[in-house]
């Protein structure tokens, strides 16, 4: 049987990394929590996604959008700012983005141009602004900002008159109308009227929006701002939605609110979907159910990468974690080979928290990325932001095993006792010094790079060591069902 003193060894020293990993992922989750990462990475990647660096176009509307905004932290409460949702659903993307694309589409219509025009003299008028604030003695700089800005406030009076007369129009058509109850013109004219009106404030609320998101992207911090920009949104997505259902061709509907996109991939990308839709669906009322279905598919393998993000940030993160706690905790590998080969008592103490370790721990879901997960931060996947279910230790019950052992870390500073392996050398030239330096420096190193592979690495591969010395396979079982059972057993 291979239940041999190296064996006994290697279990020890697997387990202290154990421990090791969990304190450091615990440190990376609380440290990932409190500065929001999953959520700032998600962001980026929808930023990225949708062609809007800025945060102020497209991303920023879909963000506030209510199926998005309604899963984000303290979103009903005013009073405090919203925390960045962690995760986003492929279907709760694609609907928002959709609601928001066909609403730009019914604009497009009769009001699509003069929008357009005013997004953009917003954007002109920001970006002068900018310019003369980093060069406030410059004459020409500053001129250039008053004739955006008038350029701005131009294409803002031109909507603004517009619907001004298109509510004239409404109130005579209704007036007309009243008159003459039978008459099927006049209630056409008047439906048709109610219809400009309608649409062109859907344009001035767009609009409106998108003023406010540029404020609140300068002023991140401000809630009124961020609160501002959703409900002008609201108000638009609300006068459009009901146009948009009447367009015969829904999927044509769409395609006109992305011909109003800026040019960028985004918009390339989803022309590209929408003539993919069509080749393969013909059926016009299945269309838009087939394009919201590749939008997810889009959605989805995007955000694979925006998870590699975070499992790369993840990764430095614990290195730089697991480099402190090793150094500070003396976890010397080599020390540790050391220390277990000569004390059977502490060897065979390790050795028995280990296998109650493994029995007693039910399967969780992982508290860092596994491998190949796909997430905006280890919550989200799925869409981007989701976590995969494997076999990771609870910090508490592991520490709880733990907690009356005496491990073979720490430093000694007793001068009394420099034989002690855990005793602090002070730096001195000889050759001795230089020794112990080299096989501490090696030691320690060791450690710092097992213990940055993880917590669910490691208590896997003590899994299956445990297994390895335990009494085998049992009758009729196979290798591989025995091993997924290791820590099974005691539920």
């Amino acid at each position: 049987m291979f239940g041999s003193n190296i064996l006994e060894v290697a279990i020890g020293i697997i387990f202290v990394y154990l421990l090791l990993s969990l304190i450091c992922t615990a440190l990376n989750e609380g440290i990932a929590s409190l500065i929001d990462k999953r959520g700032k990475n998600l962001v980026a990647g929808i930023k990225n996604l949708l062609n809007d660096p800025k945060f102020t176009g497209l991303a920023q509307q879909v963000y506030n959008h209510g199926l998005i905004g309604g899963i984000s932290q303290y979103a009903s409460n005013p009073d405090k700012r919203t925390r960045l949702p962690s995760y986003m659903s492929s279907s709760n993307f694609s609907l928002a983005l959709l609601d928001i694309l066909a609403a730009r589409g019914a604009i497009a219509g009769k009001y699509g141009e003069l929008l357009d025009n005013a997004e953009r003299a917003e954007d002109a008028y920001e970006e002068a602004r900018e310019a003369a604030a980093a060069a406030p003695n410059d004459p020409k700089i500053a001129n250039a900002a008053n004739q955006a800005k008038t350029a701005r406030d131009q294409t803002r009076t031109a909507l603004e008159t517009i619907a001004d007369e298109a509510k004239e129009a409404y109130e005579h058509a209704l007036q007309a109308s009243s008159a003459a109850p039978g008459d099927a013109d006049l209630a056409r004219e008047t439906a048709q009227a109610r219809n400009s009106i309608d649409s062109i404030n859907a344009a001035v609320k767009m609009l409106d929006a998108r003023r406010a998101a540029i404020a609140s992207a300068k002023n991140p911090k401000e809630v009124k701002l961020l609160t501002t920009a959703g409900a002008t949104l609201k108000e638009a997505l609300a006068y459009a939605r009901e146009l948009a259902a009447q367009h015969p061709d829904p999927l044509g509907n769409i395609q006109e609110g992305l011909n109003s996109l800026p040019e960028g991939h985004t918009k390339e990308t989803l022309l590209v979907l929408v003539d993919k839709t069509r080749r393969e669906v013909t059926t016009m009322d299945r269309q838009a159910e087939a394009f919201r279905e590749n939008l997810e598919d889009w959605f989805n393998n995007a955000m694979e990468r925006v998870g590699g993000w975070y499992k790369r940030w993840t990764q430095r993160v614990l290195f730089c974690l697991a480099a402190l706690v090793v150094v500070v905790s003396n976890a010397d590998t080599v020390m540790l080979i050391q220390r277990l080969s000569k004390d059977n008592a502490l060897r065979a103490s390790l050795v028995a928290a280990a296998q109650n370790a493994v029995k007693v721990q039910p399967v969780l879901k992982s508290t860092e990325p596994a491998s190949g997960e796909t997430a905006a931060a280890s919550s989200p996947s799925q869409s981007g932001s989701g976590g995969e279910a494997s076999t990771s230790p609870d910090l508490q019950m592991v520490l709880k095993t733990a907690e009356n052992l005496k491990l073979p870390v720490g430093w000694s500073f007793d001068s009394k006792n420099p034989d002690d392996p855990r005793y602090f050398r002070s730096p001195e030239l000889s050759w001795g010094f230089a020794g112990w330096a080299f096989y501490k420096t090696f030691g320690l190193l060791i450690s710092v790079l097992a213990v940055s592979m993880g917590a669910s690495f490691w208590f896997d591969t003590l899994s299956k060591f445990i297994n390895l010395r335990g009494t085998g396979t049992r009758p009729g079982e196979t290798s591989k069902s025995a091993g997924r059972n290791a820590g099974r057993n005691s539920r």
